[in-house]
């Protein structure tokens, strides 16, 4: 039977090395935040030059940064006023963590969320 490459199997030939661009990890990232209810959006905090001056197109607000099959991640969001801030970040950290994780097979050590925004209704300011 020929060999396959199988999580949970060992595999003793050497297997051809798969890179994963920190871009793709940002998306994965601003696409988990977004399916979480009261974030309305990314947004990068303010007097983060870095991503400005980069001249790549990527997520806004979404910086990783990726070691030995570890990854960090740092999230700038905009909830929903009236949303509970705390309950929403932390279903979010959830999410992203195992999005990234379960997508890229790589360990998230750690979310950190950055709220940089709030949306307002129109209907609420009226």
């Amino acid at each position: 039977m020929d060999e396959q490459n199988v999580i949970g199997l060992e595999i003793t030939e050497e297997v051809d090395q798969v890179q994963i661009a920190d871009d793709v990890i940002a998306v994965v990232a601003e696409i988990a935040a977004l399916e979480v209810e009261g974030i309305i959006g990314t947004a990068a905090e303010k007097g983060d030059f870095r991503q400005a001056l980069s001249g790549k197109k990527r997520p806004k607000g979404v910086k990783v940064e990726v070691g030995e099959g570890e990854v960090f991640i740092d999230l700038g969001v905009i909830v929903k006023y009236g949303a509970k801030v705390q309950k929403i970040c932390r279903e979010a950290q959830e999410k992203v963590k195992n999005s990234v994780e379960t997508m890229t097979g790589l360990n998230v050590i750690s979310v950190n969320m950055h709220v940089v925004g709030v949306h307002f209704d129109k209907e609420q300011e009226a």
